[in-house]
């Protein structure tokens, strides 16, 4: 993480914490009974999740 910019090191972060809500919303998947609004959800989070953690990687400093 040293070579990322601040908006690369909040976009990974706020990945890791989306993806993670979404794997723990998931019925067949994650580790919490979850009620039907949530756990329809827990897909487009995992792929948000997915998504903002590749685009962080595009957000590196110069040397």
């Amino acid at each position: 993480m040293k070579n990322r910019t601040t908006t690369g090191k909040i976009f990974a972060f706020m990945g890791i914490f989306i993806f993670a809500l979404g794997f723990a919303f998931n019925r067949d998947l994650g580790i919490i009974d979850t009620l039907e609004p949530y756990s329809s959800l827990s897909i487009p989070l995992i792929a948000i999740g997915i998504i903002s953690l590749i685009s962080s990687n595009f957000f590196k400093k110069k040397k």
